[in-house]
């Protein structure tokens, strides 16, 4: 039987969680599927095997690199325009595929497909108001400007993104709090299926990990590592002695610069660490005690659910996704008075540590690769069989309806 060719497209190779679902979403049909990976980044082998824990080899999927205007692919702003150019691109290839699979958020295919959902970028007026601290950062920018207007009537002079288009695929959220989001907000159903989440951290006893944390995540204005040096100092003042790592890119922008100084004020217990991926990320993480995210609004949140699987009891706001992740009240917190009550309370009952880590090490259980892979066969596969590509016995294997999403 001929295999089903399909493409998995993603705006950009990035080191990042929204990445991760692209990845294994090839991982998940390279053995089945003739697979093509359309981005407009280069595509390091190695390098996504390091991050991601893949076992990719040369030759296994097809990489499509999407054109776009001299020096539009080398600029890290401009996302917009770049996105713009990518999905006129994708619409224009789909007809060669038999399905598309957008690994980031909604797209136009211009015939039916599946499109995974990994935040709100999309609506800025939505991600915007879920995430204020853009605004204070980078006011020049999405302010109601007259460059701004220019750019965003350039942007759709290339593409102009068409929501009846989006309505047409099968969606797929990475929570229920952004599948509850998408029917209420755009009127679009969904189902959920949870991120891969990397599993092959050392394993560390207790008493030997540092009485620290670790937080992970890009050094955005969202992500709000600063709130995270805010909270722990108001943990240090009760007198904990505890320190913080903090695992992500620090670029020449305004927040970053900012945040140079918050932890140059702190110096001897805050540790900016840059980029940090692959053997040296897991040790960091497993080799401490806590770990801590303070975005608000996370769609899912990759870096907790990390934080978890290394065996971190780890804290996050109680907005987002992330509820999913730790559900459990003593581990959210409402507010940076709230987390450092919350913390307080934890860092001061060995029982509570106890119960804690045995619930987090349970939860850590709902988001692996495995469950993800086999859920989006699931999906691609009855979405192939409804189309009349594949039979119930095709290249899948077992029965589609054996593997329950």
């Amino acid at each position: 039987m001929t295999r089903p060719k399909i493409a998995v497209v993603h705006p950009g190779v990035c080191l990042c969680g929204s990445m991760a679902k692209a990845v294994w979403c090839v991982e998940a049909l390279k053995a089945d599927c003739e697979v093509a990976l359309i981005t407009f980044g280069r595509v390091d082998l190695d390098q996504l095997n390091c991050y991601y824990s893949t076992q990719f080899r040369r030759g296994e999927f097809a990489v499509h690199t999407v054109p776009m205007p001299l020096g539009l692919h080398r600029c890290a702003r401009f996302t917009a325009l770049q996105g713009a150019f990518f999905q006129r691109y994708v619409r224009r290839v789909a007809p060669e595929f038999d399905l598309m699979i957008c690994a980031y958020n909604p797209c136009d295919f211009g015939v039916p497909g599946i499109q995974l959902i990994g935040d709100f970028t999309f609506s800025q007026e939505l991600y915007l108001t879920m995430h204020p601290a853009l605004r204070d950062y980078r006011r020049w920018w999405y302010g109601d400007s007259p460059l701004r207007t220019i750019y965003l009537a350039l942007c759709r002079s290339v593409w102009r993104p068409d929501p009846a288009g989006w309505r047409r695929n099968v969606t797929v959220a990475n929570s229920d709090w952004t599948r509850d989001h998408l029917r209420r907000e755009f009127g679009m159903e969904a189902r959920t299926v949870y991120p891969p989440v990397a599993e092959d951290f050392p394993q560390v006893p207790w008493e030997e990990r540092e009485d620290g944390f670790v937080c992970v995540g890009k050094i955005v204005p969202e992500k709000r590592a600063d709130a995270a040096i805010r909270i722990l100092s108001g943990v240090r003042e009760r007198g904990y002695n505890v320190h913080l790592h903090i695992l992500g890119g620090l670029d020449g922008s305004p927040y970053c610069k900012r945040l140079k100084k918050l932890a140059e004020a702190n110096l001897g217990w805050v540790f900016l660490e840059g980029m940090t991926y692959g053997e040296r990320k897991k040790h960091l993480l497993a080799g401490h005690r806590y770990g801590i995210h303070a975005c608000e609004n996370e769609a899912f949140g990759i870096a907790p659910a990390e934080m978890a699987k290394a065996g971190c009891i780890t804290f996050a706001p109680n907005g987002g996704g992330q509820r999913e992740i730790l559900n459990h009240p003593l581990l959210t917190f409402s507010d940076e008075e709230d987390a450092v009550g919350k913390i307080d309370a934890v860092l001061a009952s060995d029982a509570l540590k106890v119960i804690l880590r045995q619930h987090l090490a349970a939860r850590a259980r709902e988001f692996s690769a495995e469950k993800f892979t086999s859920s989006v066969r699931a999906v691609v596969f009855e979405f192939l069989e409804q189309k009349g590509i594949i039979s119930q016995l095709g290249p899948a294997g077992p029965p589609v309806s054996s593997v329950v999403p």
